[in-house]
């Protein structure tokens, strides 16, 4: 199931819900994905295979703005993205340990970043299609590769 979400400092991310607020807002499995940092299963995503002209991609848990449907690319197995977005050179994708990648706004467990693959910027984010929601209107935030990892 990945990290404990109590091994992790979430005090530090803007958007802040209790626990019980958590449990209320988000469906079990929602849940166990963005706050206990699980996986769902391989290839079993609903935007697998969802590849949009325009577009983007905020997080399940807040609706903070996370990727444009330009950075999304097909590989396999989970969603995956070569570029996140950032504001004032702060990327919403935050980078944890072991290649771990969260919304920047509320902490949230989105997937893992891994530098080899087949993308423009040779960055790879597979992310869970349940963490994120698709938006149809188009985003015009700045977007950039994951630097620190």
């Amino acid at each position: 199931m990945g990290k404990s979400h109590s091994s992790i400092d979430m005090s530090s991310y803007p958007y802040q819900l209790s626990d019980e607020e958590w449990r209320k807002k988000l469906t079990p499995q929602e849940y166990r994905i963005l706050r206990q940092h699980g996986t769902e299963a391989y290839g079993q995503g609903e935007f697998c295979r969802l590849f949009p002209k325009s577009g983007h991609f905020v997080c399940k848990a807040c609706d903070s703005p996370l990727y444009s449907a330009n950075s999304k690319f097909k590989d396999q197995g989970w969603d995956a993205y070569s570029k996140c977005f950032y504001t004032n050179d702060r990327p919403h994708v935050i980078v944890r340990s072991g290649g771990e990648v969260g919304c920047n706004n509320c902490g949230s467990h989105l997937g893992h970043v891994f530098r080899e693959g087949h993308s423009e910027t040779g960055e790879r984010q597979w992310i869970n299609s349940i963490c994120v929601k698709f938006v149809k209107t188009a985003c015009d935030l700045k977007e950039d590769s994951l630097h620190a990892f």
